[in-house]
């Protein structure tokens, strides 16, 4: 069982402590990189590991074990979610292949080729819709419902970090456009979620665009550079309103937490940051050390705890031990 947290909160988030550790220690050669994501009831919590160790585990964290509860071996694994209302999650491999899975037993339900290679994804808060991006240029929308293409569009440029509006209006990707001195800059590019009609696109003083990520509210998007970085975009022009410090190294992840009064950023590093967005200071950070590990770092939705992926393939639970 978990131990209980006090919500996270500005205030409370600068007495994170780690309260739990899940799976075995097991040791890679390998630079080792884990997704990791909550189910809505912040009760089971998975994690992907790209390199090293078996590539999908789940836990029930109503469980006192800390072994997982399920462990799939999945081939070029790149990103899975639980998705809502359901005992189903679903998993996103490089090569395209999207496959949803029994969490009480890990069978197999369905699997569909989309045919096209993946690096970055995103799935819509409603668990419909996935955002599927090839950092050789290519981004397309699926129909989770319907197992289609809703549309796919080709740009050139080295694309990164992408996202889906909390409302399902836009769809964001953070760029690298290629220029003519053999450098590159920070592009961000934004469509019409529904119909696939470019936005916008802004580049930007830096050289890459790595993550985004919308507020909860919906009102801004925040880009993270390769400068360090994190820049808050009004929509949708996407013009600067507010810039904030970034982790030491530039961040590739980014999440809120719930009511949008946090973010934790994760750098390419083995690290993450939780920061105030109502002054911009980092209330709390984190560390093992270990520059060949990284992690995605997430807020449970019930908003008490958040996740990150440790060097030796185990995962980390922190929250804030309630005062006698």
């Amino acid at each position: 069982m978990l131990t209980p947290s006090l919500p996270l909160t500005p205030d409370t988030a600068r007495h994170l402590s780690l309260l739990r550790t899940l799976g075995e220690a097991e040791l890679s050669p390998l630079s080792r990189w884990q997704w990791l994501g909550w189910d809505a009831s912040s009760r089971y919590l998975l994690s992907v590991q790209k390199q090293g160790g078996v590539s999908l585990r789940w836990w029930d964290l109503h469980a006192e074990t800390p072994q997982p509860y399920l462990a799939k071996s999945i081939p070029g694994c790149i990103a899975a979610w639980f998705l809502p209302g359901s005992q189903r999650l679903l998993t996103v491999t490089v090569r395209g292949t999207l496959q949803t899975w029994s969490v009480s037993d890990g069978q197999l339900l369905s699997s569909v080729e989309t045919g096209g290679s993946v690096s970055h994804a995103y799935l819509s808060p409603d668990g419909t819709r996935l955002l599927l991006v090839a950092s050789v240029g290519r981004v397309m929308l699926w129909d989770l419902e319907r197992r289609w293409l809703v549309w796919r569009k080709e740009d050139p440029g080295q694309l990164h970090g992408c996202a889906l509006s909390p409302d399902g209006a836009y769809a964001a990707v953070g760029a690298a456009e290629e220029q003519q001195d053999s450098n590159t800059r920070a592009t961000l590019l934004l469509w019409d979620a529904r119909t696939g009609r470019r936005v916008t696109t802004q580049a930007f003083g830096a050289r890459r665009i790595w993550a985004v990520a919308f507020t909860p509210s919906g009102e801004h998007l925040v880009a993270a550079n390769s400068s360090g970085g994190l820049l808050f975009l009004a929509l949708p022009a996407l013009e600067t309103v507010r810039s904030l410090r970034a982790p030491a190294s530039h961040a590739i992840h980014l999440e809120f937490n719930p009511e949008g009064s946090l973010l934790a950023a994760s750098p390419d590093t083995s690290a993450f940051v939780v920061i105030d967005l109502r002054d911009g200071q980092h209330v709390f950070a984190y560390s093992d050390l270990d520059d060949q590990q990284g992690s995605t770092a997430n807020f449970s939705p019930d908003g008490r705890f958040v996740a990150w992926g440790m060097d030796d393939g185990k995962v980390g639970i922190w929250g804030v031990k309630p005062r006698p």
